[in-house]
């Protein structure tokens, strides 16, 4: 229970209810700032694929049982007047002490 963090860590896995017993203690979900620089970091590797207008609102993100993470996204655009609200569902895991965007947020097609 203490690697969790005692009765509050109990009660976020119990919200997740999403392959918890299977993660390491020291593993903390993404979050919206992770989830940005995992973006960013696409965009700079792969400019072709991605928009550089996008800011992350918001992530609700869960541990997957076969690694990695799942989160559920909001994002607005810079350059868009309406300020408009986007979501989408990306997978991300951490690498080398740096999160990596596994999927989600191509918005540009291939071309």
């Amino acid at each position: 229970m203490a690697a969790w963090g005692g009765v509050r860590g109990l009660r976020a896995c119990a919200a997740l209810m999403a392959g918890c017993a299977a993660a390491p203690a020291f593993a903390a979900l993404p979050t919206a700032e992770s989830v940005q620089s995992a973006y960013d970091a696409a965009r700079i590797a792969n400019a072709d694929r991605h928009e550089l207008d996008l800011v992350i609102e918001d992530a609700k993100c869960s541990a997957m049982k076969a690694g990695g993470y799942a989160c559920q996204i909001d994002f607005v655009r810079r350059t868009a007047p309406e300020k408009r609200l986007y979501f989408d569902v990306i997978t991300l895991d951490e690498r080398d002490g740096q999160w990596v965007l596994l999927s989600g947020l191509c918005v540009k097609k291939s071309r």
